[in-house]
């Protein structure tokens, strides 16, 4: 029994890690049928792709750099700052979508109880 809560908790952790946070709400909780699928329209929707132009270029894994590690610090201290802008409550609606490689994607408007959809600075609402 014991096991099988710790492995529902993962599966929790790992849902509101990969969703925003009122898609997760959907899913978790509530039995659902397996073919049920999620669908929202939004009418303003942005999304921010932010990338270091040819990092694979800038990344080596030769001496000089401790074999790589240091351009993966660089890019982790990047995302890490990324990261603790959107857990300010001024950028609360903005969603991180995921990483992959040198690329940063979040996105705003998604989240149909947001009330920032008011705020009239553009670039905090990302629209």
């Amino acid at each position: 029994r014991e096991e099988v809560v710790q492995i529902r908790k993962q599966n929790e952790d790992l849902v509101n890690n990969i969703l925003p946070p009122h898609v997760s709400t959907h899913f978790i909780g509530v039995k659902r049928k397996d073919e049920e699928l999620y669908s929202q329209s939004y009418d303003e929707v942005g999304v921010l792709f932010a990338s270091i132009p040819n990092f694979s270029d800038f990344y080596t894994e030769e001496r000089v750099n401790n074999s790589g590690i240091e351009c993966l610090r660089f890019l982790n201290e990047i995302i890490y700052d990324f990261d603790a802008l959107l857990s300010k409550p001024k950028f609360r609606s903005i969603t991180k979508i995921k990483t992959i490689g040198s690329c940063y994607m979040a996105a705003s408007g998604l989240n149909p109880d947001d009330n920032m959809a008011h705020n009239p600075d553009p670039l905090v609402r990302l629209r």
